[in-house]
């Protein structure tokens, strides 16, 4: 319990020290001269904040919804607002609606009041519990609510239509190290009916108490990448099953729901996958998997005549040496991107950073246009890389601010949002746009410097 009540007090001062400092504003990648693929182009060390100017108008990390242009920011009060990043610029959104919603994981009752936004007839909701909001809750520190739409597929075991009585899915991830981290992985799932209540999505069947008073949270595990399965007989999810809290390095099978009795989530679909990854596509899912030599394969399961196919080997290991961001798989050390349903590869130029250049951070955006990758370049100091993979064009920016990235966002139109963790003023946040069909001109400092008064 003390290690818990630690965590929750870290989390709750690094919130709490948040200031109302942001940095916004737009960065045009073509003001740098014409960009030579083979070589790349190194901007000096404080190039890219010296474009910016101060703003008051966000105070936390912008993290990514359901939708492409809108995030949300959430204080440890459980406070959200919405905001639309359109070629660089930050604009607060207004919220659809906010209501209390409660489910019961471990015996114990998490309430959040979850905060809506719609668009083009889909729903996103987010809400934050924490224990200093319910002291009452006592195994529980921390818990963030995701809402998204039911899965058209997903009937209950009584045959109820779920999403069309109004049903939404309602996620929760209780790992208050993913905070501020967009990839992350709900171990409970429940139904939010339209009377805002909740009710057990799949079954809790066989699923085992640690030592910590908890249900074990590898028993069925959902990520954000995997939501979008209306097209799917069955509800497809991770389950490691091994009764272990589940870690990067560790193993997971894939699970589908649909069985006998009343325990619908009891079909192993694939086995022994690498990483909590997989796509459905033409008929087919896609996964990774280890082996025998070290390396690991993508390889496609069809259900239909139960046989598994591989699609393409990579060396080395999947936790430690690539980074998954949707459908892109891309190696730390060498820049090579592909995306695994396509079978289209792209090179990320390293030609601007040091030699030994190696990534750490790596973000797409939805289009797959453009790219983002963090590093060590140059002895301690840190680079960040903005590539359009289009063109083949990349910056490269080396400053100590990059030591402190909490996140990094591409939006499809260009716009790189980087969270910033300040250890004196909390966080801030870096905006830039490419402004792709802008016409290329010369800025030099000085008119930087002039432009911001």
């Amino acid at each position: 319990m003390k290690k818990y009540k630690v965590i929750l007090t870290v989390l709750l001062i690094v919130l709490v020290a948040v200031a109302a400092v942001l940095v916004s504003g737009v960065l045009d990648i073509r003001s740098t001269p014409s960009l030579d693929p083979n070589s790349g182009n190194k901007a000096g060390s404080t190039a890219y904040t010296d474009t910016y100017t101060k703003s008051e108008a966000v105070k936390l990390p912008l993290m990514k919804t359901d939708f492409a242009d809108v995030y949300y920011t959430m204080n440890d009060a459980g406070d959200v607002k919405f905001y639309q990043v359109t070629r660089g610029a930050v604009t607060e959104l207004p919220e659809s609606e906010s209501y209390e919603v409660s489910a019961v994981c471990s015996n114990q009752t998490l309430t959040a009041e979850v905060h809506f936004i719609e668009r083009d007839g889909r729903t996103y909701g987010c809400g934050l519990f924490t224990n200093k909001l319910h002291p009452d809750v006592l195994i529980y520190d921390y818990a963030f609510f995701k809402v998204t739409d039911m899965f058209e597929s997903y009937r209950s075991p009584s045959g109820v239509n779920y999403a069309g009585r109004g049903g939404k899915l309602l996620l929760i991830d209780t790992d208050s190290d993913r905070v501020y981290v967009d990839e992350k992985v709900y171990s409970e799932a429940f139904v939010l009916n339209a009377d805002h209540s909740t009710s057990l999505f799949l079954s809790n069947d066989q699923r085992v108490v640690g030592m910590d008073a908890k249900e074990k949270t590898d028993y069925k595990m959902f990520t954000d990448d995997i939501l979008d399965q209306d097209k799917t007989a069955n509800i497809l999810f991770f389950s490691s099953r091994y009764y272990v809290d589940y870690a990067d390095s560790g193993k997971a099978d894939i699970f589908t729901s649909g069985g006998s009795g009343t325990n619908i989530d009891n079909v192993r679909y694939v086995i022994d996958i690498d990483g909590l990854y997989f796509w459905n596509y033409e008929g087919e899912t896609y996964f990774f998997r280890d082996n025998e030599d070290g390396s690991f394969s993508l390889k496609a399961f069809n259900p239909s005549n139960q046989e598994t196919r591989p699609l393409e080997s990579f060396t080395g290991s999947l936790n430690e040496d690539y980074i998954v961001r949707g459908r892109y798989i891309f190696n730390k050390k060498t820049g090579s991107l592909l995306n695994v349903i396509t079978g289209d590869a792209k090179q990320v130029t390293y030609t601007c950073f040091k030699e030994g250049f190696v990534a750490d951070l790596f973000e797409i955006s939805e289009n797959g246009r453009y790219c983002a990758v963090r590093g060590l370049n140059d002895g301690a100091k840190c680079a960040l890389g903005i590539m359009d993979l289009e063109t083949g064009a990349m910056t490269a920016y080396t400053d100590e601010v990059f030591n402190n990235v909490a996140n990094i966002t591409l939006t499809n139109d260009g716009a790189a949002v980087v969270s910033v963790k300040d250890a004196d003023n909390g966080f801030y946040q870096l905006t830039a746009a490419f402004a792709a069909d802008a016409p290329a001109e010369e800025t030099s400092a000085q008119e930087t410097e002039a432009a911001q008064g």
